[in-house]
């Protein structure tokens, strides 16, 4: 199976300090395959990231984990779906 035919999403939940919560927010929504969802005044932010592999969606988030503000960030949940090549019906 090609990376081509794979899907995965997985959710997180983030902890930062509340006054640092708009700058990162801005940087998760920097990348085009992540998307905020949503906070709360005590610095906790939940979003997704989507791609065709594991190894694409942990990149991006190494990438925000090495943000200092950031005191964690825990994985909530990983959809993996593959799709079966299509068959052009002539």
């Amino acid at each position: 199976m090609s990376q081509a035919d794979e899907y995965h999403i997985a959710s997180f939940v983030a902890q930062c300090e509340p006054s640092e919560i708009e700058r990162l927010k801005e940087l998760i929504d920097s990348f085009v395959d992540a998307e905020v969802h949503g906070e709360n005044e005590q610095g906790k932010i939940v979003f997704t990231v989507e791609g065709t592999s594991q190894k694409s969606i942990a990149n991006i988030v190494d990438q925000i984990r090495l943000t200092e503000e950031f005191f964690s960030i825990s994985p909530v949940y990983h959809q993996f779906l593959t799709e079966p090549e299509t068959v052009e019906v002539k």
